[in-house]
C-alpha cells in the first residue's frame, strides 16, 4: 500500500466524509472559524481518503475545561495540539494511525505535538507512537488523559 499525507484545507469534506456523524456534527459546521489556526491533514491511498487528523495552533472552542488548563502551557511553547485523528473503519489494524502519525513527525520535523484522550487503552497506541503521559484529570465520569510528543 503506497500512502501519502497532504493538507485538505482547502477541501475539507476530503476529511469530513469519513468521519462519523456524531464528530462530522462537531467539526464540519464550525470548521470556517478553525481554519485560520489549525490544518487537516489527510492520509490517501490512491486518492482514497483513508485517514486523517486536525492539528491546532491554538485552543478549539470546544476543548474541555482539563484541556484548556492542561494544554496551555504546550500551546505557549509553541507545541501543536492533535484533535479528530480517525481511521476509516475498513483500514483499521493495519498500523494507519501510526502510519498518519509518522507522516506527520516527517512532514514536520522540529514540531512538537499533544493530544488528549478520552479512552485509557489508547495510552498504549500513543506511547508506541513516542508520546508521553503527562497529566491525567482528576474527573471520575469523564476520565482524560494528556499525551505529549517531544520532536528530536
Amino acid at each position: 500500500m503506497q500512502v501519502n499525507l497532504r493538507s485538505a484545507q482547502d477541501t475539507p469534506n476530503d476529511f469530513f466524509t469519513i468521519l462519523p456523524e456524531d464528530w462530522r456534527c462537531l467539526i464540519a459546521p464550525y470548521w470556517e472559524g478553525y481554519k485560520a489556526t489549525s490544518t487537516i491533514y489527510v492520509m490517501e491511498n490512491h486518492k482514497e481518503v483513508i485517514a486523517g487528523g486536525i492539528v491546532f495552533a491554538s485552543s478549539s472552542p470546544d476543548m474541555t475545561h482539563f484541556e484548556k488548563t492542561h494544554g496551555k502551557v504546550y500551546f505557549d511553547l509553541g507545541y501543536l495540539y492533535i484533535g479528530f485523528l480517525w481511521v476509516a473503519p475498513e483500514y483499521r489494524g493495519k498500523e494507519m494511525g501510526s502510519k498518519w502519525l509518522s507522516l506527520l513527525k516527517e512532514q514536520n520535523k522540529n514540531r512538537s505535538y499533544w493530544l488528549t484522550i478520552e479512552e485509557e487503552n489508547l495510552k498504549a497506541f500513543y506511547k508506541k507512537n513516542g508520546f508521553e503521559c503527562v497529566a491525567e484529570s482528576d474527573s471520575t465520569t469523564a476520565k482524560e488523559w494528556l499525551m505529549v510528543y517531544k520532536s528530536k
